[in-house]
């Protein structure tokens, strides 16, 4: 603060000299005594830079929660979605709200999709998505530096993240059995369960790649291949066709290799071939090219989010289709670009995989829904549980106690226990223990790209604690002594650990590859069958024991093995016999 003076003659009064001194201030307050402008302050600049600083705490705050940690410990996605809208309406122009869907992208999108992108407010199910986006960014991230760390520590080409990624999906994915019924689930469940179809495994690929900008497309052959064709090409009937400088790269996600060149009998494909090598063949100049997205990915509040969202958060959650909603230059100009004249802009259209599954997965009946929460219970494991002291309520009131002896009335105790126990149910946390959660965090830490191995101890702590089959339980007798009774989990309660016991011990398997231990993931695939012959995953560790062999040049282990999945039971057995194959014209 600068202090100002102004001199005053001595003759004046003293009354003068104090109304000359308030003058003066005032003139110093305004333009200072010689004239010198005084400082002027903008507040309306602190007010603005205060309200942005408040809104991107708030949207700061909303991307917190919608994280997939603590998605996965709360359920109050409309609060989420609340939120997100409050900070639409109060932090985002009246004129940007007013962003529409463009005709052009319209035109590309069942008129449901066109309603849902339409929306000006976000739903539950665009929190899913960005939660998805959210994923999948972290693990794309963390595949891209284990991409570099096996470069020798150098930046790895797009190429080489690009095939770190899709065989990470391909191992971590197990395709369903083709008999097997299973409940409508998104992609976030499907890689919590790691269980899935082939289509979830290139809709998983595409919205990855997305997450790194770069653009993919499925085609679909006109007409069905010969699975026991020699070249991959005519055999496959899905491709996935990655987008890497302007090349249009092939990937068959059944067989879970990039497509071999006509002269390449590598076994592990690395130098995959482009889209030339198909564009003459009558099958695949008819196919048909599909954009993979979830639905959300088109609408106009998705691109508003994603233009405001901090480094820190940063994820792809936009998508331009075909134009007219913003500036990026459309999707499918990128594709045509890449692909040629072969398959032109109009031909191109949006999978509807992904809308049908996010709708059939929101729409659960009641049936469902209970079949849901087994799927997902045992994640919530290890259940804690401690001892039990019943007290004098299982006596019955009718009998007069003092005419039983006392084993008579510990035994009679310990029948009513056991009885009441059958009527409690398996949903009681008295029952079934307080779910710790612990295997959710574990898995979520890991499908989100983590292998610390500390992770593997993790997971280890929790199998152990799965073993449990049976609860102890107190039983006073006389206020003085006190029985203690071991009382058998139910059935249904042992089923379920049951699953996390395989669950953890698979899953470790999956660490220890994504770690290159090659020899003690192994052993643990081998563990895995010999504990559960008939477990979900026992096809699945046939193939990732045979990719961990051919990785590490045992290609008489690998065909011995693979010759155990050569069968028809194995919903991998396309990939098994194309590998038998390669492996076989090798030796």
């Amino acid at each position: 603060m600068r202090l100002l003076f102004c001199n005053l003659p001595n003759s004046r009064s003293g009354s003068w000299i104090v109304s000359q001194l308030a003058l003066c201030l005032v003139c110093g307050a305004m333009a200072g005594c010689n004239g010198s402008p005084a400082p002027i302050i903008d507040t309306s600049n602190q007010a603005k830079e205060s309200a942005a600083d408040e809104c991107r705490s708030k949207l700061n705050s909303v991307i917190r929660r919608m994280q997939p940690e603590p998605m996965a410990t709360q359920t109050r996605k409309e609060s989420i979605a609340s939120g997100l809208n409050s900070w639409m309406s109060s932090c985002v122009s009246e004129e940007d709200r007013k962003l529409t869907l463009g005709e052009a992208n319209a035109a590309m999108l069942s008129a449901s999709v066109q309603r849902a992108a339409s929306q000006s407010r976000f739903t539950e199910s665009d929190v899913n998505y960005i939660r998805d986006c959210l994923l999948l960014n972290q693990l794309t991230e963390s595949l891209w530096r284990q991409a570099d760390e096996q470069s020798g520590g150098q930046v790895s080409s797009d190429l080489s993240r690009v095939q770190h990624l899709f065989h990470h999906v391909i191992r971590n994915v197990s395709p369903l059995k083709a008999d097997e019924t299973r409940l409508p689930l998104g992609l976030y469940d499907v890689m919590l369960t790691g269980r899935g179809s082939v289509d979830e495994r290139i809709w998983i690929l595409a919205e990855a790649l997305r997450q790194r900008q770069i653009d993919s497309v499925v085609l679909k052959a006109s007409a069905p291949g010969d699975p026991m064709a020699p070249r991959l090409v005519d055999a496959a009937d899905l491709l996935l066709l990655v987008i890497l400088e302007e090349k249009a790269l092939l990937f068959d996600p059944v067989r879970g290799t990039a497509v071999p060149k006509d002269d390449d009998t590598s076994i592990v494909v690395s130098d995959p071939a482009d889209v030339t090598l198909i564009a003459e063949t009558e099958r695949w100049k008819n196919a048909t090219p599909l954009i993979v997205a979830n639905p959300s990915a088109f609408a106009p509040r998705m691109f508003l989010l994603q233009q405001r969202m901090e480094a820190q958060d940063a994820a792809t959650t936009y998508e331009e289709l075909a134009g007219g909603t913003s500036e990026i230059r459309p999707l499918v100009q990128r594709l045509s670009a890449a692909l040629g004249a072969t398959w032109p802009i109009e031909n191109f259209k949006v999978w509807d995989v992904p809308e049908q599954q996010i709708a059939a997965a929101a729409a659960l009946s009641e049936k469902q829904k209970e079949e849901y929460m087994l799927l997902m219970r045992p994640l919530d494991s290890p259940f804690e549980r401690e001892s039990i002291n019943v007290g004098d309520a299982l006596d019955d009131p009718s009998i007069n106690q003092e005419e039983l002896t006392e084993e008579q009335r510990l035994q009679r105790r310990i029948m009513a226990l056991e009885e009441r126990w059958s009527r409690v149910g398996a949903s009681s946390d008295e029952l079934f223990g307080k779910p710790s959660k612990r295997l959710l965090l574990a898995r979520l830490a890991q499908i989100s790209g983590s292998s610390n191995v500390a992770m593997i101890q993790d997971l280890q702590q929790i199998r152990q604690a799965n073993m449990q089959t049976i609860i102890e339980v107190e039983v006073p007798f006389d206020g003085k002594q006190v029985s203690r009774n071991a009382v058998p989990l139910p059935e249904m309660i042992r089923t379920v650990q049951q699953s996390a016991l395989g669950d953890t011990l698979y899953w470790t398997c999956m660490l220890q590859l994504t770690r290159n231990d090659a020899g003690a993931a192994i052993s643990t695939l081998r563990n895995y069958r010999l504990q559960y012959p008939e477990g979900p995953a026992a096809f699945p560790s046939m193939m990732n024991e045979a990719d961990a062999l051919i990785t590490h040049a045992n290609t008489a282990d690998a065909i011995a093995v693979l010759k155990l999945a050569d069968v028809e039971q194995n919903p991998e057995q396309n990939r098994a016999h194309w590998w038998l194959t390669r492996l076989e014209a090798a030796k």
